[in-house]
């Protein structure tokens, strides 16, 4: 069984699970299944938007994607949420992929 069949098999248990669902979209993202994986990550930020390992990996996929002001709304989303939570590791990842970006959009 393949590591996609593996998660969606324990999602189908723990369907409210975050964590699942991020791994999913970065198996799809490895198997050039993009579709499917802005699908898993948009749902975790609108069904969970205090699991924080998203709003890095989706901005990310967004900016390869040029799709470069949805990127910076979801760093941005991402800086809110860390602050909240008082992550510090995780706002100056956000932080460091929002101001990079910002550069090069200038």
């Amino acid at each position: 069984m393949d590591r996609v069949q593996q998660l969606k098999e324990l999602l189908d248990r723990h369907p409210d699970d975050s964590f699942l669902k991020y791994a999913l979209a970065l198996e799809y993202l490895k198997r050039g299944e993009e579709e499917s994986a802005e699908q898993h990550f948009r749902n975790i930020v609108e069904q969970d938007p205090a699991y924080l390992g998203v709003y890095y990996q989706y901005g990310k996929w967004l900016e390869t994607k040029g799709r470069h002001a949805e990127a910076i709304d979801m760093y941005s989303r991402g800086i809110q949420q860390a602050m909240m939570q008082g992550d510090s590791r995780t706002l100056q990842e956000l932080r460091n992929a929002f101001a990079a970006l910002a550069d090069t959009d200038s």
